[in-house]
């Protein structure tokens, strides 16, 4: 089994982390899974948005203590 890649976007400013995060899915094979972690919930909100108007899916997302955890799957 492959590991799934992460994306640690934790005390990264936005915008620089849609930036990271739009690359790295854009790195990705269909089918693919991504992880990322964030602190900031509007971060959060904005990749919501942007997989909503792509063809990925947000397969996973919850709460570990002040960190979120989305699992983002390549479209």
């Amino acid at each position: 089994m492959t590991s799934v890649p992460k994306l640690n976007l934790v005390g990264i400013a936005w915008p620089v982390c849609l930036l990271k995060f739009k690359t790295e899915v854009n790195d990705l094979c269909t089918d693919e899974i991504l992880d990322v972690l964030t602190q900031d919930p509007d971060v959060v909100a904005s990749i919501k948005m942007i997989v909503d108007r792509s063809k990925d899916a947000l397969i996973n997302q919850q709460r570990e203590g002040d960190v979120y955890r989305m699992s983002i799957r390549k479209g």
